[in-house]
């Protein structure tokens, strides 16, 4: 569903709500929903969709909603707008409907072949009077540019339309231009009256009705506030709702409070609402977190009869059967996740059950699949498991994640550990070559220069510079996470110093990296050292003078005119004349905009304080120095902010103006 800003004219008294048709998911589904709404007297479909109320948690509809256009997204569209119904629903790719209506009486689905089926049911349930039905596909992408905002790429296909279409397009398009262009009175185009109630209080949203969206943005707001106390009753006083909405705010407004109700909050939403597949998600962390496999395991069986291609539920659902004792229900079910989107959790899984099934093969294949997909740093967690087995045939396979994460003395460990236990085992063999093999692993790091802003300045850099170190490690095995440290010294002592835990996926035999910026406060003769996982690596440093462009090139600052347009290039900047260009460049762009400076009312203001009392900000500009330039910059080497935000004409009006 996508929402949109709209701004509204004030508006008094309020229409009695109808239903609402959103647009289907599917190719043509907008053209039906826009005929489905015409037949049955509802508002046009388009701007239901972009004037639907939005939610108070960043994440928005989707974070609760499984499916916008299934069951839950129909139920949600009915409490959040406050309709008397709301119809939602898919038209797949072989013409086969589903739809979905909500009502007070709860919800009805039905699937049809033809629309005109569809709407035979729809007249049926909702007793809608006698309107023609007039389906037009060759609308729908007109229609899908108008729910995009997009008015002039609809407009543009009214040219290839009949007559009768163009006559049914151009209304659409009119309220869609009139909705963006000034906001027109909501309840004259037939919405809800939560919607509009929405609308006109959303910049205050303490002053909404307790309808539709307003719950929860009411028990939102201490939290938006910090007011954690005064949120959390909110959220219990939601829970007693009987609406699914509610119940879902009050569900992650605890959760966000990390507030010990959060499981009851989950509870309760697969009772008021057992269709959406959040409640049933959350009540299963809740299980396992209380260390109830078989509550877990209930709760993703309902979450995957709603969801069955959600391959986190069909990883949960392995780990939840494994911790029930069922290793085949186990492997089959981070199977199915596996199938659906590999992913490294329900990949490491299945070399631990492999592993404890003694199927070394697939316990390999699993578990390298593991290391190639983990991104996400899981490996720890990982070897955590391993170890709860407390089986020692299983420390070989803690040697082969540690060896590959670049842990190499852990690896030695648990290899020589594995060997100690089981020196017969079937895998005692491959357990000694890597053992022989980790012997020979040899770590190097070296550093290959300094990074000046975004300029390669080799071992040659500036006093006071913030320059970057750029290092590389390499190994013939793996490399590991680990803290690298820079040193700059002069005759042994450290004058300069800085260190970055560098994260590093398994398998990782190579990396080059810009590291923490260091600085050298005076020129002179320099080492600097690298050290990283056991290795270390010096080079020679001159650190000659500086000058204040390549200072602020140190900060990251490269600044632009008004045009957006670089103002001097980082090259130029960095020469030994390039201060003075820069303050050349700056005084020419500052000069340049003291014509526009004088069109804004609070820029040709005599200044009250300050060393420009009694100027305007455009008088400064137009009679600026090099002087006053170089003040300027200054100022933006000890603020970068003022020149990485916006372009050296605005950035000295800014400064100019709040000089005291």
């Amino acid at each position: 569903m996508r929402r949109l800003l709209i701004l509204l004219v004030a508006v008094s008294g309020m229409a009695l709500a109808g239903g609402l048709v959103l647009p289907f998911e599917g190719p043509g589904g907008h053209a039906l929903a826009l005929a489905l709404a015409d037949r049955l007297g509802a508002p046009s479909p388009v701007l239901a969709e972009l004037t639907f109320p939005e939610v108070p948690w960043p994440q928005g509809w989707s974070y609760i909603l499984n499916d916008a256009n299934g069951p839950d997204g129909a139920r949600v569209a009915y409490e959040a707008t406050g309709a008397d119904w709301a119809l939602v629903g898919h038209l797949r790719a072989d013409g086969w409907i589903e739809a979905y209506l909500y009502r007070a009486e709860g919800l009805e689905r039905a699937r049809f072949s033809e629309p005109a089926l569809l709407v035979r049911w729809l007249a049926a349930r909702l007793q809608a009077p006698e309107r023609p039905f007039v389906y037009r596909p060759e609308l729908d992408g007109a229609l899908a540019d108008l729910a995009n905002a997009d008015v002039d790429a609809a407009a543009s296909r009214l040219s290839g339309l009949d007559a009768a279409a163009r006559e049914r397009l151009q209304p659409e398009i009119a309220a869609v231009r009139g909705l963006l262009g000034h906001g027109p009175d909501l309840t004259a185009l037939g919405l809800p009256e939560a919607v509009v109630d929405y609308w006109v209080h959303r910049k205050d949203p303490a002053q909404m009705a307790d309808a539709g969206v307003g719950p929860v943005w009411k028990a939102f707001l201490p939290i938006m506030n910090d007011d954690r106390e005064a949120a959390s009753k909110h959220a219990r006083l939601l829970l007693r709702s009987e609406r699914a909405l509610d119940v879902a705010g009050a569900l992650l407004l605890l959760r966000a409070l990390d507030d010990e109700a959060w499981p009851d909050a989950a509870r309760r939403l697969t009772e008021v609402a057992p269709e959406m597949t959040l409640g049933w998600e959350e009540l299963s962390f809740a299980a396992f977190d209380a260390g109830d496999a078989d509550g877990a395991a209930r709760a993703l069986e309902r979450a995957l009869a709603l969801d069955p291609e959600n391959d986190l539920y069909w990883t949960n659902l392995g780990w939840a059967r494994y911790l029930q004792g069922d290793l085949p229900g186990a492997i089959a079910a981070s199977l199915r996740a596996m199938r659906l989107a590999p992913n490294p959790t329900a990949a490491y899984n299945l070399g631990l059950f492999y592993a404890l099934a003694r199927d070394h093969e697939r316990a390999f294949a699993y578990y390298l699949e593991a290391l190639r997909l983990d991104d996400e740093g899981v490996t720890p967690m990982a070897l955590a498991d391993l170890a709860k087995t407390h089986r020692t045939d299983l420390l070989y396979w803690q040697g082969f994640l540690l060896e590959r994460s670049g842990r190499t003395d852990e690896a030695r460990q648990a290899y020589a550990g594995f060997l100690a236990e089981h020196p017969d085992h079937p895998l005692a063999p491959l357990a000694r070559e890597a053992l022989l093999a980790l012997k020979e692993v040899e770590t190097k790091v070296e550093l290959l220069g300094f990074r000046l802003g975004p300029l390669d300045v080799g071992f040659e850099i500036g006093a006071g510079e913030r320059v970057r170190p750029v290092a590389r490690a390499t190994s013939t095995g793996y490399l590991p996470s680990a803290k690298v440290s820079v040193e700059v010294l002069a005759d042994g002592v450290p004058v300069a110093h800085a260190a970055d835990e560098v994260e590093l996926p398994p398998l990782t035999a190579d990396w080059t990296r810009e590291l923490a910026p260091v600085v050298v406060a005076e020129p002179g003769r320099y080492s600097v050292r690298v050290r990283y996982a056991g290795a270390r690596a010096e080079r020679a440093l001159h650190v000659g003078e500086s000058h204040l462009a390549r200072r602020l090139l140190g900060e990251g600052v490269v600044p632009l005119a008004l045009s957006g347009e670089v103002l001097l290039e980082p090259e130029a900047m960095a020469a030994a004349d390039g201060e003075v260009r820069l303050i050349e460049a700056v005084l020419t762009a500052v000069r340049g905009a003291a014509a526009d400076a004088a069109r804004v009312e609070r820029f040709v203001k005599p200044l009250a304080a300050g060393p420009f009392a009694g100027r305007s900000v455009a008088q400064v500009m137009a009679t600026a120095d090099a002087e006053l330039a170089r003040r300027f910059l200054e100022a933006a080497l000890a603020e970068p902010e003022l020149l990485l935000e916006q372009d050296v004409a605005n950035a000295f009006a800014e400064w100019a103006a709040r000089q005291r």
